[in-house]
């Protein structure tokens, strides 16, 4: 079996942009993967096309092989950017393989070892605790046992830009540097946010924060003191996410959880982070940390030091199923990042034909051969590119 094409397709999915790969061989068997890295879309479209033209002729079961070579030969290693071209041609051949040995890919990575796999949502925070207390309560009517809000107060609409897809109607500038006066009041008012959350859900609806690295040491560890009572699952990128020796001290003398990860790739990227226990929740991602063969190796390097996964996964229909392959896989996984508004599950039907079946809090693992499904190709047509510029 030879590779015989590598393609892409850039879709709009909502608030992101998605590139979709398939790897075709001269069996007939072909794979596909999503990647998704905002505001990189193109470039990343052109890295996959660039490393795809090297396979041409090469076997595709010699994984492994193809991703020392992808990684070492491209010269410039390391970064997400790099990596996430290499994790979507990584998934789709992981995919080939499965299909070609009539299995699911967890079974070639030694799953499964779960049926099912817990899942939280995004739930915005709105413009006061009252809001975020009612859409909590929404969510959990919605089977959800999980839930994530961006930084209340943050990403606010003051300044004329719109509100994160997860975020707030808040009152701070998105233009606000980690590094920047915070006035005395806003860990207090931030708490009020989670406490109204807490009071609403009661005490088993696990309930995280993404800061994304907007604030420093110092207001970091303000805020999990002020909130420890609240038994939240983690603090996620409490800090920006460059220095480990900054993150360790934050999680040595925090009393909540701090998750972090998604911008960092390969066991390279994760290794001193590790090392220097840094974190108590990984969150690399499965499309940008180079693909199952890499996430593989991460997770058994946190394994080794008592680390659980939570891969970070604000993506589309396949990278979801992808990943719920991976969670089949690990013994150290913990939960996994959706989506889960109305439009994201009405775009799992329109793409794979099927509902997005939540029980319990849970997704289960698709058992067909490879990821187990199907893009429906006419679902794709009319999502061209859209350019989505952020911020922080």
């Amino acid at each position: 079996m030879r590779i015989t094409q590598v393609t892409t397709r850039v879709v709009n999915l909502g608030f992101r942009n998605a590139v979709l790969v398939r790897i075709d061989t001269d069996t007939g068997l072909a794979g596909i993967a999503e990647t998704v890295m905002k505001r990189w879309t193109l470039a990343i479209e052109q890295a996959i096309r660039r490393l795809g033209s090297t396979l041409i002729g090469r076997d595709p079961t010699e994984i492994e092989d193809i991703w020392e070579k992808i990684y070492r030969d491209s010269f410039w290693v390391g970064g997400a950017v790099h990596a996430t071209a290499l994790s979507a041609i990584d998934c789709a051949l992981w995919d080939i393989l499965a299909r070609a040995c009539q299995v699911p890919v967890y079974k070639l990575h030694g799953g499964p070892t779960r049926q099912r796999v817990p899942v939280y949502c995004h739930c915005r925070a709105g413009s006061s605790p009252e809001e975020f207390a009612s859409r909590v309560v929404d969510c959990v009517r919605q089977g959800y046992r999980a839930i994530k809000t961006t930084l209340p107060l943050f990403y606010g609409v003051s300044d004329g830009g719109p509100a994160s897809y997860s975020g707030t109607d808040g009152s701070l500038p998105r233009t606000l540097k980690e590094t920047e006066y915070l006035e005395p009041d806003v860990i207090d008012r931030i708490a009020e946010f989670l406490e109204a959350a807490r009071q609403a859900a009661g005490a088993k609806v696990g309930i995280a924060v993404d800061c994304h690295g907007r604030l420093n040491l110092k207001a970091a560890l303000r805020l999990a003191r002020r909130v420890e009572r609240l038994n939240l699952m983690f603090l996620e990128e409490p800090v920006p996410p460059e220095n480990a020796e900054v993150l360790a001290i934050l999680r040595r003398e925090s009393p909540v959880p701090i998750a972090a990860g998604e911008r960092w790739a390969t066991i390279h990227g994760v290794r001193e982070f590790l090392e220097k226990q840094a974190v108590d929740v990984l969150q690399c991602d499965l499309v940008n940390c180079g693909g199952f063969t890499a996430l593989k190796k991460i997770a058994a390097l946190a394994e080794a030091h008592y680390v659980s996964l939570a891969p970070h996964n604000p993506n589309g229909p396949l990278a979801t199923v992808m990943n719920l392959h991976f969670a089949a896989s690990i013994p150290n996984f913990l939960i996994l990042e959706t989506v889960g508004t109305d439009s994201d599950r009405e775009l799992w039907r329109e793409l794979l034909g099927e509902d997005l079946r939540l029980e319990d809090g849970c997704l289960s693992v698709p058992c067909g051969p490879g990821y187990g499904v199907a893009l429906r190709e006419a679902a794709l047509e009319g999502r061209p590119y859209e350019p989505r510029p952020g911020w922080r």
